[in-house]
């Protein structure tokens, strides 16, 4: 199936719900100028609708999406505010938006255990979408989330599913190249370094012909990342700095970055960059890289083990509560060696014990099921 997208609303406003598909149609191909342009015609017309909450719903749900597309990295712990101000929708279709909403909401302020349970809300409904181009939508975004919790090949698996039903419809050659940017990222995490830089030149060839930067800043801070999954500094340096000079704001890449400055020995670089980074957390919210500077903050500052643990164990409270297990042995490792190298063998035995207790968890959650 094509393009097909049905809401529910009162007599009357048919103009305004056709603006809204269409609008939701031009967001979700990622066509940003066009989806600009809809936006204001739609916020010119958007007051004479104001009996009709449905409609009222379903444009605060799209606006969420389309602030998303256009900024990801500025959505905060309020951006789902004004959906939630609603009664929840009884309505399928509006009832499958909010909780797919709210699934890609939560993920990107680190709530996962409520974007997994938001986005099985949203599967549920998800045979009431009559429209193949939604399901791969949505295939693309839980793809996403499996990437964000460390399920590398439940990622990869879902992003391909969504690449596949993309690529066979004429017009949706940027979600192709998203896919592929994300099963780049996928790759990455699996350590298939040459095949994740395959997918990564495929995205970043179709984000040069349209000349998208924002989209192109993406790809160049994935590579970045995979250089630095290698140990390769200096070129994940040579990323990253330039994507973090566009995007003042991109906390992720600020965090990598200074990461590899204090793999190099360039503390007071890191240290600027973990200020910046941090202060950006703040502002929208974000629990789970606030904790990842703040302790990378104390390693990079060179602490003590012991002010050093009571950074780690606030973060692994966290992540527990998170299940990002990758996250509690990468950290306890690390401790567990500041600790060795201070000779406290007692703490050091049992933070790589638990290391390993972690390691052991994280594997299993990343078997598919």
């Amino acid at each position: 199936m094509g393009e097909y997208i049905m809401i529910v609303s009162t007599k009357g406003n048919n103009e305004i719900t056709k603006l809204l598909n269409d609008w939701y149609l031009e967001i979700r191909s990622r066509r940003i100028g066009n989806a600009h342009q809809l936006k204001e015609i739609i916020d010119s017309k958007i007051h004479s609708i104001e009996e009709d909450q449905n409609l009222l719903l379903y444009y605060s749900l799209l606006d969420f999406r389309y602030q998303f597309v256009i900024d990801n990295l500025s959505v905060s712990k309020s951006s789902f505010d004004k959906v939630e101000a609603f009664d929840m929708p009884t309505d399928n279709f509006l009832a499958y938006y909010y909780h797919f909403f709210k699934g890609i909401h939560a993920s990107t302020i680190g709530e996962y255990q409520i974007a997994k349970e938001s986005y099985e809300n949203a599967e549920k409904l998800l045979d009431c979408i009559p429209d193949e181009l939604e399901k791969a939508e949505f295939y693309y975004k839980v793809g996403a989330f499996h990437y964000d919790i460390y399920q590398g090949l439940l990622s990869y698996k879902k992003v391909s599913e969504a690449r596949e039903i993309f690529a066979q419809h004429a017009g949706y050659e940027i979600n192709v190249a998203f896919c592929d940017n994300l099963i780049g990222l996928a790759c990455t995490h699996l350590r298939e370094w040459e095949l994740a830089e395959e997918y990564f030149t495929k995205a970043m060839d179709m984000f040069q012909k349209i000349d998208e930067e924002q989209f192109i800043l993406m790809v160049r801070q994935n590579l970045g990342l995979m250089y630095a999954t290698q140990n390769l500094s200096p070129l994940a340096i040579r990323y990253l700095s330039e994507v973090n000079q566009k995007m003042p704001n991109n906390y992720k890449a600020l965090f990598i970055e200074a990461r590899e400055h204090m793999k190099e020995g360039n503390h007071s670089v890191a240290k600027d960059l973990i200020a910046k980074g941090y202060s950006v957390c703040e502002e929208v919210e974000n629990i789970e890289y606030l904790h990842h500077f703040k302790i990378l903050d104390a390693m990079n500052g060179d602490f003590p083990a012991e002010a050093l643990e009571r950074t780690v164990l606030e973060g692994v409270s966290y992540f527990k509560e998170q299940e990002l297990f990758e996250y509690i042995k990468e950290y306890e490792e690390y401790l567990a060696t500041a600790f060795y190298k201070e000779n406290n063998h007692v703490k050091a035995s049992h933070y790589f014990y638990s290391c390993s207790q972690a390691g052991k968890k994280a594997i299993e959650k990343e078997a598919l099921k």
